[in-house]
């Protein structure tokens, strides 16, 4: 199952492309299939995962591995004040349940 859809905004965070890291759309997910990862001390994992095609590309036209994206999570609308304000009401009135 993909963690990322087409359409989907995400970050990309390459040990192998550091300059290319950034905000990125994913544009085609590929397949789940045993690929490998290349760890960073050069040893190399075999993992069945998707990969993803986005608006960075690399110099090797190679799709992104899952553990390369993250989710970029929208703003908040809310104010910190509001915010503290819920967190203190949902604090009182868990604190009567338990008396």
């Amino acid at each position: 199952m993909s963690y990322f859809k087409v359409g989907e905004e995400c970050v990309l965070q390459s040990n192998r492309y550091p300059d290319l890291n950034g905000d990125c759309v994913v544009i085609e997910v590929l397949k789940p299939k045993t690929r490998i990862l290349v760890l960073g001390d050069g040893q190399n994992r075999y993992v069945n995962t998707c990969a993803y095609r986005t608006t960075i590309e690399n110099n090797e036209r190679v799709a992104w591995a899952e553990v390369s994206l993250r989710k970029k999570h929208k703003p908040s609308t809310k104010s910190l004040s509001s915010m503290i304000e819920e967190l203190n009401i949902k604090s009182k009135v868990e604190s009567k349940y338990y008396e």
